[in-house]
C-alpha cells in the first residue's frame, strides 16, 4: 500500500517493533492495559501480537479501571485534606459510565486537586479541553 512520502510501511514497522519489545517480547510484564487503540488497529499494526482483548466502554470485565470510583475520590480528597471539596469534585468530574459503574476522569480530578493545593479557593475547570 502506498500513502504520502512513502512512509507508511516504515511508520508501521517502527510502531509494531517498538510495541513487541515493549508488550510481546518484555519478560518483564505480565499483564497490559493499552487504551485508545480503535478495533481495526488489531487487525494491522498488531499483527505481531497475539491474546489481544477487545474491549469497549459497554463491557463490565475492567469497567473499574477506566477512571476513580468514588470511594477512591473520597478516599484522595480525605488523604490531602480536601475532602470539604467532594460535592464540586463530584459535579464537576464523575459521570463517565463503563459498564456498570460510574467513574471520575482521573486526568480532571488530579489536576484540580493540584490546584487546590496551591489555592484552597480555587474553582473547578475543563482540563481536558486541551488534551486533543
Amino acid at each position: 500500500m502506498k500513502f504520502e512520502n512513502g512512509y507508511y510501511d516504515q511508520m508501521i514497522f517502527l510502531i509494531r517493533s517498538l510495541l513487541e519489545q515493549a508488550l510481546k517480547t518484555n519478560n518483564s510484564l505480565k499483564f497490559a492495559v493499552m487504551t485508545g487503540c480503535m478495533r481495526i488497529s488489531k487487525e494491522s499494526i498488531f499483527t505481531g501480537f497475539n491474546n489481544l482483548k477487545v474491549l469497549s466502554i459497554t463491557d463490565e470485565w475492567y469497567d473499574e479501571y477506566f477512571g476513580f470510583t468514588d470511594m477512591e475520590v473520597k478516599n484522595m480528597l480525605e488523604y490531602y485534606g480536601m475532602e470539604e471539596h467532594y460535592e464540586e469534585v463530584k459535579s464537576w468530574y464523575n459521570g463517565y459510565q463503563f459498564g456498570s459503574v460510574e467513574v471520575y476522569c482521573p486526568w480532571d480530578v488530579l489536576n484540580y486537586c493540584d490546584k487546590l493545593k496551591d489555592r484552597a479557593d480555587s474553582f473547578p475547570e475543563n482540563y481536558r479541553i486541551n488534551t486533543i
